[in-house]
């Protein structure tokens, strides 16, 4: 894996044999922690084999081997005086539970360089050759279910992209072919989407045709239903939300509407959005809205608002310090921003004209959001109130183009990503300043944007983005990837999941949520992937607890369960390396390792993930984690369990 290295500490937590209940007793701080189960934020892992590896082992350091303290595995007794009886915890992950959390937990920011390499590029395919080129915004999600997440795209044949395409999906270390589907009239300047629109647990993936209807498949390529045919414009980029709330999800484009199934719910008779119209419960009702630049409908097509004002791209956040959205609107060279209800707050014009997809986060790290745009000869930051911030100078011909931010370095600020003709940029969010130029990159400049995930699972974000030759024939084709050199990125989530992408839009699993939190109070940010606190200085803290399942426990084969927790103040978002030892007479043996890759919330322990051990011969056992990302504390990342590690009968 590719982790920075850290200095670790020890926490002697008391390890819980398996099948106790009640109260948890922290010995490090005197808290009790009441053991209530809560819902599992992923799935959860099965032991593996001892020694066997789930991702590469971290070596520690002199101070990483700190003893930790001692603590003596102590089993539950049945009213019969026998011990260990309780055989749910074989194979059974043990449940999350609450813990405490530390609201002043704080570290520096993780510093980030802009060293770019090119991590992968993909431009040639056994299956229709020729079709090569991408201009659209490729989305990431797991299409198989692995650690690895993919990347889907559209290619099409040079100078045809309003042509049939073909859809396609390699795995996000650039290492197989996941899908290349063709012959299925997918538009080769389509958009695209995923989620699970059915619950069977696998997204699916939506497109236009060039005939301008809906299609989706299954996550496999398999063709799933076609809509009526709507006229909607070949570069459309659909998009997925649950407008009523009922836990079955809808598929919108532009301002058409569909069911699961593909039946019309409803068509806006008013704007589209310039075809990239969004999901969002801007009225707070506890059903979402289809909000385009000029209108908002219900889930049904109905109009609830319409401005009379020109159509345009949207985005929402809170800009006046209520918790109450506004949409901002890029359309026809101005930016303007309206509450709720249309009413326009105000406008300001786009130097040089132009203007794509607005994006919308804290750039210059003053508390409260601003908005960028693509223009034709500049990239533009309004400030809140829309003045003019900055503007940097960017290769643009024919600008809807779109960008996304991320706040790389943990400094609190969100630094602008964005591709022009022939560059990929990243803008300082202060003042416009080159943090990054990379050149490996050719496009006509449309309707695309990059995305900002963690594609490969490594627990560093990547920057993914399509090309083509339109300009010049020597640019690159197919999708790249560059990350950092340094490896100094901070880490991400793993899906981008559509063009109109907020942080509670979809979640980890690709599932959409019946009522998404409201992403203007959760992060009041649009089409950012930075689910980082925004100070940079609040930080989680990996604490650990460890039991032995007593049911038939036997030395030579020992079921060792881990809930990883977080006791800090922000997300434990890039996971860490849990590893297991023997120890005998101060000497440590690495028996078993294996990556942890959920987001935990502060004051959370996931689903416990399971080991199976030999610990004959050990005086205790030694779990340790090594995270992926800047913690508060670096003295409670372990846990010892001594022997007896079977409780004997009595």
């Amino acid at each position: 894996m590719r982790w920075r290295g850290f200095s670790l500490g020890i926490l002697g937590l008391a390890g819980a044999a398996c099948g106790d209940s009640g109260g948890r007793d922290d010995s490090a701080t005197g808290n009790a922690q009441t053991s209530s189960a809560t819902d599992p934020t992923g799935s959860s892992t099965l032991p593996t084999t001892a020694g066997s590896t789930g991702s590469e082992a971290s070596t520690a350091t002199d101070s990483d081997t700190a003893s930790p303290t001692t603590s003596t595995s102590a089993g539950p007794t049945t009213t019969d005086g026998t011990t260990g009886a309780d055989a749910t915890c074989v194979d059974t992950p043990p449940p999350g539970f609450a813990g405490r959390s530390d609201p002043t937990c704080a570290a520096a920011p993780q510093v980030g360089t802009f060293q770019p390499i090119l991590e992968w590029n993909r431009g040639t395919w056994a299956t229709a050759p020729t079709s090569d080129q991408v201009l659209m915004s490729p989305i990431v999600a797991s299409l198989d279910g692995d650690d690895v997440p993919d990347v889907a795209f559209v290619t099409y044949v040079f100078g045809d992209h309003y042509g049939p395409g073909v859809l396609r999906a390699m795995s996000g270390d650039g290492q197989k072919e996941v899908l290349n589907v063709e012959g299925q009239d997918v538009c080769g300047h389509s958009g695209l989407a995923a989620g699970d629109i059915d619950g069977d647990g696998q997204v699916e993936l939506v497109v236009v045709t060039t005939g301008g209807a809906v299609k989706v498949f299954e996550h496999d390529g398999t063709p799933k239903w076609t809509s009526p045919t709507y006229m909607l414009h070949c570069s459309t980029s659909p998009g997925i939300a649950d407008f009523d709330g009922d836990g079955s999800p809808e598929v919108f484009a532009g301002a058409v509407i569909l069911d699961a199934d593909g039946n019309e719910r409803g068509v806006g008779p008013h704007g589209n959005g310039f075809r990239i119209s969004l999901a969002a419960d801007i009225d707070e009702d506890g059903q979402q809205e289809l909000v385009v630049g000029n209108a908002a409908y219900d889930g049904l097509g109905g109009v609830e608002w319409f401005n009379m004002e020109s159509d345009g791209i949207p985005g929402v956040a809170d800009f006046t310090g209520d918790s109450k959205p506004e949409i901002v609107v890029s359309a026809a060279g101005t930016v303007r921003l309206q509450d709720n209800q249309g009413v326009v707050l105000w406008s300001s014009m786009v130097p040089g004209g132009g203007g794509g997809a607005p994006t919308i986060a804290d750039y210059d790290g003053d508390g409260e959001p601003e908005t960028g745009v693509a223009g034709s000869e500049f990239y533009v930051v309004f400030d809140t109130d829309g003045s003019l911030m900055w503007q940097a100078p960017i290769s643009e011909t024919e600008s809807a183009t779109g960008s996304i931010v991320y706040d790389f370095e943990g400094d609190g600020i969100a630094d602008v990503i964005h591709a022009d003709e022939n560059r990929v940029w990243v803008f300082s969010g202060v003042d416009g300043a080159v943090k990054l130029e990379f050149a490996g990159h050719g496009s006509a400049t449309q309707l695309e944007s990059p995305a900002v995930a963690d594609v490969d699972g490594d627990g560093q974000v990547e920057i993914v983005f399509g090309n083509n030759q339109f300009y010049d024939p020597a640019a690159p084709k197919g999708i790249s990837v560059i990350g950092d050199e340094a490896l100094s990125w901070r880490p991400g989530r793993k899906i981008w999941n559509q063009f109109a992408y907020s942080i509670t839009n979809v979640a980890d699993d690709g599932t959409i949520p019946a009522m998404p939190v409201h992403n203007w109070t959760a992060h009041n940010n649009y089409r950012s992937g930075d689910d980082s606190p925004p100070d940079g200085v609040a930080a989680p803290d990996v604490v650990l607890e460890a039991s032995i399942c007593q049911y038939q426990c036997q030395d030579t084969a020992l079921q060792l369960w881990v809930n990883v927790g977080n006791a800090g103040a922000s997300p434990l978002t890039a996971g860490a390396t849990i590893e297991v030892y023997g120890n005998m007479g101060g000497q440590e043996t690495l028996l078993a390792s294996q990556g942890f890759f959920e987001v935990v919330q502060p004051g959370e322990y996931a689903t416990a993930i399971g080991f199976d051990v030999d610990g004959a011969g050990y005086d205790s056992l030694v779990v340790r984690a090594v995270a992926g990302e800047e913690e508060c504390k670096l003295d409670n990342n372990a846990v010892e369990l001594s022997t007896p590690f079977c409780n004997p009968p009595g």
